[in-house]
């Protein structure tokens, strides 16, 4: 039975370190996603032409317009999603806690049953 406990340990560990990675690598690419359109915007607005030709100005004004409102819409959907991640590894986490309780202790009973 000490087996089967060391094999639950190590699956536990796995899921953990998982969802650790998960949660970061979600973390870093709403980083790199934000960073790549404020560049994105910044190049835009260096080539787009005069700002002093209203035709240019209104094309920056729709373009800025539209590239804040996906950045702020995607960092509103990426904050809650991260939360979501967090939230969940924190259940599977306890989840694995009270599992690993349970083989604990149908270990030390069928021990004890074996003893008598």
């Amino acid at each position: 039975m000490e087996t089967g406990l060391e094999f639950f340990d190590s699956w536990a560990k796995s899921q953990k370190e998982f969802l650790e990675t998960s949660l970061k690598s979600q973390e870093e690419f709403r980083a790199h996603w934000l960073d790549t359109m404020k560049k994105m915007q910044a190049s835009f607005l260096q080539t787009a032409g005069s700002p002093e030709n209203p035709q240019s100005r209104e094309m920056l004004n729709f373009f800025n317009t539209w590239l804040n409102s996906m950045m702020n819409s995607t960092e509103v959907f990426s904050d809650e999603v991260v939360k979501i991640q967090r939230t969940w590894q924190k259940t599977l986490e306890n989840q694995m806690e009270m599992s690993k309780e349970l083989a604990k202790n149908f270990s030390d009973y069928f021990k004890r049953a074996e003893q008598q």
